[in-house]
């Protein structure tokens, strides 16, 4: 389940302190929901700095794509490597942070699975990541994975609103529950992805024949490696737009859940049940799509199985 960072990180600090803490955590959310910021003061606690000034220490290493096709190179993370089998310079530990790590190339990602599965003494490794299921299976599994959901204050987008709407509206008492109305859910939860994927083709198109034209009065420079480029990077986008979208689905069930559990009363079992179920659904859903099931076909079949959890009889196990 998704917690906010302050929760996240409270938890985390208690199991520091009861020499519990993990040596690779995988930190995703949506955007605002603050997954380097937290990667930062975890990394503070760690090295009992603060996060103020962790970045500056000589014992916290870091990386982020910074080629031209903004991805994670194998190159880098043999540099990470090496530092963090480094003797400290302060202390007995280190920390290394892989940002975007939905970035790696995968050879850069098979390179890394050593490191993840025997790190050196005294490390704690941090992956970031807003596009959890862009990550190859083989990181993923060998991380504990911390889910932020976003901070009280954020604003939201239009497409936001929209899909905590349409949620309220399919998942609220005496709604509709038959497979009409998840395939209306589906419809609208596409309409908001290819609205999405539309802008986005839009602006890189745009992009695209700004630099054809300042590179067309300059120099013969060939542009369509650059062209493939932007279609990846629109691609990439289109994937983060749905992850963030699904996680928007997990979040309304999430916010109806966590109340059962709050203040002295004795929490609605049977309640909570069922939104679990909901949850689950949702994330067997994520997985259809991480297994590249036909997006359409895995959208209808989710949403229907995630309607169904949410109509379940109470009380059922």
């Amino acid at each position: 389940m998704a917690l906010s960072r302050e929760e996240t990180l409270s938890l985390l600090q208690k199991a520091l302190d009861e020499g519990r803490l993990g040596h690779a955590y995988l930190i995703s959310g949506i955007p605002g929901s603050g997954v380097k910021l937290l990667a930062k003061e975890l990394a503070g606690l760690f090295l009992e700095s603060g996060s103020n000034h962790v970045e500056s220490l000589p014992d916290f290493h870091s990386i982020e794509p910074g080629s031209k096709s903004r991805r994670l190179l194998t190159e880098q993370i043999r540099e990470l490597e090496a530092a963090l089998h480094r003797t400290p310079e302060k202390g007995k530990r280190k920390v290394a942070v892989i940002h975007e790590a939905d970035r790696l190339m995968p050879q850069a990602a098979n390179a890394f699975l050593k490191t993840l599965e025997e790190p050196p003494d005294g490390s704690l490794l941090l992956l970031t990541t807003e596009l959890p299921e862009a990550l190859l299976e083989t990181i993923r599994s060998r991380c504990i994975s911390l889910v932020l959901r976003p901070g009280k204050g954020i604003p939201e987008d239009e497409r936001s609103k929209r899909l905590r709407a349409l949620m309220e509206e399919f998942f609220s008492e005496g709604s509709h529950t038959d497979p009409t109305a998840a395939f209306s859910l589906t419809r609208g939860f596409r309409d908001l992805l290819e609205e999405s994927r539309v802008a986005s083709s839009e602006r890189l198109k745009e992009e695209l024949s700004a630099e054809k034209s300042h590179f067309g009065k300059t120099t013969e420079i060939d542009m369509s490696e650059r062209e493939e480029q932007l279609k990846a990077v629109a691609e990439s986008e289109s994937l983060e737009e749905r992850s963030r979208l699904l996680s928007l689905v997990a979040d309304h069930f999430g916010r109806r859940i966590r109340p059962l559990h709050d203040g002295d009363a004795p929490p609605d079992n049977d309640e909570s049940r069922r939104l679990l179920r909901c949850l689950e659904a949702v994330e067997r859903l994520r997985t259809s799509l991480e297994r590249g099931v036909q997006e359409g076909l895995a959208l209808e079949a989710g949403f229907l199985e995630i309607m169904i959890a949410a109509n379940s009889e109470q009380g059922t196990p």
